[in-house]
Parts: structure tokens; C-alpha cells; sequence
């Protein structure tokens, strides 16, 4: 799985969604972190944070089970790292 994302890949990702990528890696597999979960460990405003989010779901490296729900100025209410997010982030972060 990981074997398919490769080193070029992970060094244009950017430093939002990097930062997305390791606070997400330090919940337990299966937990949804909420919006205002991810906001607290990460400190990103909303703009940032949403771009994370789109980049990183596109890259199947998170998941958003709520597509449909938004909160507030975020563009998604909750998501969860996948398992490829998890080793992305162990064999690059």
C-alpha cells in the first residue's frame, strides 16, 4: 500500500497537511476526530485546515465518514486517518 506513495510524493505534500497527517496518527485506529479536536492539536484556521482535509482525503490518507455535515466555517464535520495514512506517516513522517 505505502509502496505506491513514494518519497516525491510526500515531500510536495504540504506542511498543513503534514501536520494534519501526524496529529491524526496519534489517535487510536477506529477514533473520528472532530473538527474541534484537530483545530486544538493542530492550531490551523479553518482555511488551512479544510485544505489539509481536501488534499489529504484525495490522496486517501484520511477519510471523512460525515461527507455531508460541515461545521461552522470548516468544509467537514469529523474525519480519521486510514490505514495507508498510517503508514505513510510511520515510513515518512
Amino acid at each position: 500500500m505505502a509502496e505506491d506513495f513514494v518519497q516525491d510524493d510526500w515531500d510536495i505534500t504540504d506542511s498543513n497537511s503534514k501536520r494534519v497527517l501526524a496529529a491524526l496518527s496519534e489517535f487510536e485506529k477506529g477514533v473520528v476526530v472532530t473538527v474541534d479536536m484537530l483545530h486544538k492539536k493542530t492550531s490551523l484556521m479553518p482555511r488551512g485546515l479544510n485544505d489539509a482535509v481536501r488534499h489529504l482525503s484525495a490522496a486517501k490518507l484520511i477519510e471523512n465518514p460525515y461527507p455531508e455535515k460541515k461545521f461552522g466555517p470548516y468544509d467537514f464535520q469529523a474525519v480519521e486517518i486510514t490505514d495507508l495514512g498510517r503508514e505513510v506517516i510511520k515510513k515518512f513522517g
